[in-house]
């Protein structure tokens, strides 16, 4: 029971764990995505002053929640009017340095005064290939993941404030230049959100109260189970010292009273036999000693007649309510049932020793006067002897 117990709350405690793992691995918590690429971002422009072409190359962008993970390329855009450099305005249009006819083109746009699907399908409308959100100054040279459902099948990456400035201030002095985007790396989610790591921790609190509920319940019954058997172990101890307090006789060959041929244990359905030690109850039914001792302890009862042999004895309610251990005061004339015990093993032993071993004696022990009836309490005492109308004497 207990080992089942315990198994019980090491399997909570690992599904408290459990639990928290999968709400921290769970996908879309606090409404990110769990997954995300960076972008290598590469320029290609022919420098005016040195007349050389100037080409970078670094993995410094980050692509959009809903773009997808696709190589592209084209001549950068910003948009023509110096206000809208976040391309807002549903009719926003774009300059192109270099640019001819359908070639494909890549819009930059700031981050900011509307939502990024907004820019998206300003930029789309044009036909651009790619839109390129440079992020706000105070990220410094960090990406942001960007949501942006809905906008097709248009690329979307955001760069540093710093990288979009830069190619920025080129295209806005003519210089026309070629940008590359291509996948880089792929990441997992690093962090969640603040809602997330509250759901967490109400979570993980209430498993932990209910592994500590079941612990506590657990050694409570463990505490009383352990109490109700120290209790049996003092009531059976008790017991068995009354049940010590009955007579015992050890059966001799030729003894009258016995019929060792015909009489037998209620217990053992054996008949008794030579030698055999018999307990001898208050209602003068005999029985086995080894027999009809766990029996008392168990039951308290005569086997055959029910008598209450715990009450016979002058013990009222159970034993572990006594406090003394003290046999019922015995009337002139009357023997106690443990002076009887004695007093019998005592001759036993006395007409063992006086015969021979190959001899057997023709008279039993000598029995002692009958209990008399407690009037009183209205119980029965143990009787010294019991008639025997075949065999015509007593049997202790």
């Amino acid at each position: 029971m207990a080992g089942s117990r315990q198994h019980a709350a090491a399997v909570q405690a690992r599904g408290a764990l459990t639990l928290l793992a999968l709400v921290l691995c769970a996908p879309g918590v606090g409404g990110r995505a769990l997954e995300w690429y960076s972008a290598v971002v590469g320029i290609k422009y022919m420098d005016p002053q040195s007349n050389r072409t100037v080409w970078s190359e670094s993995e410094s962008g980050r692509f959009g929640d809903s773009s997808p993970k696709e190589d592209t390329q084209g001549l950068v855009g910003v948009p023509h009017a110096p206000a809208d450099v976040e391309g807002c305005a549903p009719d926003t249009r774009f300059f192109v340095p270099g640019g001819r006819g359908a070639a494909p083109w890549v819009a930059l746009v700031a981050r900011g005064r509307c939502t990024f699907k907004d820019k998206v399908l300003a930029a789309a409308r044009r036909n651009a290939s790619a839109v390129v959100v440079y992020n706000e100054e105070h990220y410094g040279n960090a990406t942001e993941p960007m949501s942006h459902a809905g906008t097709g099948n248009i690329v979307v990456i955001m760069i540093s404030y710093s990288k979009g400035r830069e190619i920025f201030n080129l295209v806005e002095k003519g210089i026309p230049v070629q940008m590359t985007i291509g996948i880089g790396t792929r990441h997992m989610q690093e962090f969640i959100s603040g809602q997330s790591v509250v759901f967490v921790a109400i979570a993980f609190i209430t498993m932990m109260i209910i592994s500590l509920a079941w612990l506590i319940f657990y050694y409570i019954q463990r505490f009383l189970y352990t109490g109700s058997q120290f209790g049996s172990q003092n009531h059976r101890k008790e017991t068995k010292k009354i049940i010590g307090q009955l007579p015992l006789h050890t059966v001799k060959s030729g003894e009258k009273g016995i019929d060792v041929d015909a009489e037998n244990c209620a217990v053992c359905i054996e008949n008794f036999k030579v030698k055999d030690v018999i307990r001898i109850l208050p209602c003068k039914h005999i029985f086995h000693r080894i027999c009809i001792d766990p029996w008392l302890l168990d039951h308290r009862t005569c086997p055959m007649c029910k008598l209450d042999v715990i009450k016979a004895l002058g013990y009222w309610g159970d034993p572990e309510d006594t406090q003394e251990l003290s046999t019922p005061e015995a009337t002139p004339g009357s023997v106690s049932a443990g002076n009887l015990s004695m007093t019998s093993q005592e001759e036993d032993r006395s007409a063992e020793s006086n015969l021979p071993s190959s001899s057997t004696s023709e008279s039993g022990p000598r029995c002692p006067s009958r209990f008399k009836e407690d009037a009183g309490e209205d119980t029965a005492l143990l009787g010294a002897g019991r008639s025997d109308p075949q065999h015509g004497g007593p049997i202790c």
